[in-house]
């Protein structure tokens, strides 16, 4: 029987004997499969898609770092990758590593075709790089903001990395007939319920659910935003994770998630559409003005803050040229600028409040 001050060494391992094929499961996976093959669609759209991901990624560091109580803004983490790395510090540094972790995810499995014991080592390393590795020594419990104890994780090196090679088998087995985006949220939880890190576990856990959804071909690139939805109705989230540990019945929490994809889809969705619309604006207007508009507009949308020096280096042009053509973009109000420290910065705005 579950105890919330006792280690859950007992936490069933998957598949278990849950029904996946409940009416209700089956009904809210079609929806969420609708959605997200739309903006799966959607995204070749985009000429040159792969530009817009990590613009497209910062939303979702900054709303998953939020989750953890890591605080900042989506405008301030863009205007920090303007930067230098060694000048960049505080929630946006962290922020950064947890946009860092899910490209360099993407990339891993894109390569190797599966999500490992390693994969998860990996992504909570480049999250936390001064707290890596398995716990190995107890006493790590999950209280409320008055101290109560709700969940007491398993204890021990050994338990721990059972359980995460169960998950392993679990998340690579695409002979088990079990829908995505149904299994999507057993992961999510079953991580979450290991919870084998001293610190990152939760955000470790969001990473994995996009690269899940890639690995499993529901998404070409891992750009479906679900921390947004969880860090809104973030009482629910804890609530239904400690629910489905008493019950052992993942059912809601498979529908809350389900329900997360839809509504992340549908904003994606949304967004890709007015980002080309803007992507081709932002080309006539820099055409009609006679520079080099697919060479710039791609900056512009690659690096959503320009400085100069970084326009010098990819229009391979010298510093008085940068100057001037900053000054006649800045003129026809095609970007704007901003000064940080000593740096002059250029944006689209509307690009800017579209990642925001």
């Amino acid at each position: 029987m579950f105890d919330s001050n006792i280690p859950y060494n007992e936490l069933p391992l998957l598949p278990g004997n849950f029904d996946f094929d409940q009416k209700s499961l089956l009904k809210k996976a079609i929806i969420a499969t609708e959605e997200i093959s739309k903006l799966n669609g959607l995204l070749y759209l985009i000429p040159n898609l792969e530009i817009l991901i990590s613009p497209l990624l910062t939303k979702e560091s900054v709303e998953s770092s939020a989750i953890e109580n890591i605080n900042t803004t989506t405008l301030k983490v863009l205007q920090s990758q303007a930067l230098p790395k060694e000048k960049i510090t505080g929630p946006e540094k962290e922020v950064l590593h947890y946009h860092n972790a899910i490209l360099k995810g993407f990339e891993k499995i894109k390569k190797q075709r599966g999500i490992g014991f390693n994969t998860f080592l990996e992504i909570q390393n480049n999250i936390e790089p001064n707290k890596p590795g398995i716990r190995k020594i107890p006493g790590t419990v999950i209280a409320n903001n008055l101290g109560e104890v709700l969940y007491t994780p398993p204890s021990g090196e050994q338990e721990i990395e059972k359980l995460l090679k169960n998950l392993e088998i679990f998340i690579n087995n695409f002979e088990d007939e079990i829908d995505a985006l149904i299994k999507m949220p057993v992961i999510h939880y079953q991580f979450e319920s290991i919870h084998p890190f001293y610190d990152g576990n939760g955000r470790t856990g969001r990473i994995l659910n996009v690269l899940y959804l890639v690995l499993a071909k529901k998404l070409d690139f891992p750009i479906l935003f679900l921390s947004e939805y969880i860090n809104k109705t973030r009482q629910k989230y804890y609530t239904l994770l400690n629910e489905t540990t008493k019950t052992g019945d993942y059912t809601d929490f498979i529908l809350y998630l389900l329900e997360a994809v839809i509504v992340q889809s549908k904003n994606t969705s949304k967004k890709i559409i007015k980002i080309k619309d803007l992507m081709q604006e932002t080309e006539k207007k820099i055409e009609k003005i006679g520079m080099d508009y697919a060479k710039i507009t791609k900056l512009l949308f690659t690096f959503p803050f320009v400085y100069l020096e970084k326009y010098e280096e990819i229009m391979e042009v010298s510093n008085i040229t940068a100057i001037r053509s900053f000054k006649k973009l800045e003129e026809n109000k095609i970007v704007s600028s901003v000064k940080i420290g000593r740096n002059k910065l250029v944006f689209i705005p509307e690009f800017i409040e579209l990642l925001s």
